[in-house]
């Protein structure tokens, strides 16, 4: 089964999710504050690795992407947004393609050598995929960062900084 198959109902779900929780979350400020009963679980680091999914698979693997990935990216970059402004945190309405984001292009370059190893089919050159990624993630990245350091969510590679928590964060190992 394409990985675009898989994937296409785990995009709508979180489509759904990020929009019900913009609602939510944005009216109710409280709600934000909340944490998972999971110890090392957060809606916000949660979120962020959905949104760089579907902004690697656009970049990466453009003609194969479906179509709630693309839907999924504008819920949730909305979402991070309309909290992050409902908290007062400084973040950009309408963020420029060519604004810099945090992100590092070789830990984009790490990213795509992963998804080689394991098989996820790649169209484009890494080279050629990276501003449509930076192009994706500078809607997201500023507000979800913001939100993960007021919050002191709990920390995750390509994240952002934490009031208490270390900068080196360590790879996922996935299980057999």
């Amino acid at each position: 089964m394409p990985a675009s198959d898989t994937l296409s109902g785990l995009y709508a779900q979180w489509e759904r999710w990020a929009v019900d929780v913009a609602e939510s979350h944005s009216a109710y400020l409280p709600l934000v504050r909340f944490r998972s009963s999971q110890p090392r679980t957060s809606w916000v680091t949660a979120l962020l690795a959905v949104l760089d999914s579907a902004a690697l698979f656009q970049a990466l693997s453009p003609q194969s992407i479906p179509v709630p990935a693309r839907h999924c990216l504008r819920a949730g970059h909305l979402c991070f947004r309309r909290i992050a402004q409902a908290m007062r945190l400084d973040v950009s309405d309408d963020p420029r393609p060519d604004d810099p984001i945090v992100l590092s292009y070789e830990e984009f370059l790490d990213a795509v050598t992963y998804l080689d190893e394991v098989g996820f089919p790649i169209d484009r050159d890494p080279v050629e995929a990276w501003p449509h990624f930076r192009g994706w993630r500078i809607n997201y990245e500023q507000a979800a960062y913001a939100l993960a350091f007021a919050l002191d969510a709990v920390p995750a590679r390509w994240s952002g900084p934490r009031r208490h928590h270390p900068a080196v964060i360590s790879p996922p190992r996935p299980s057999a």
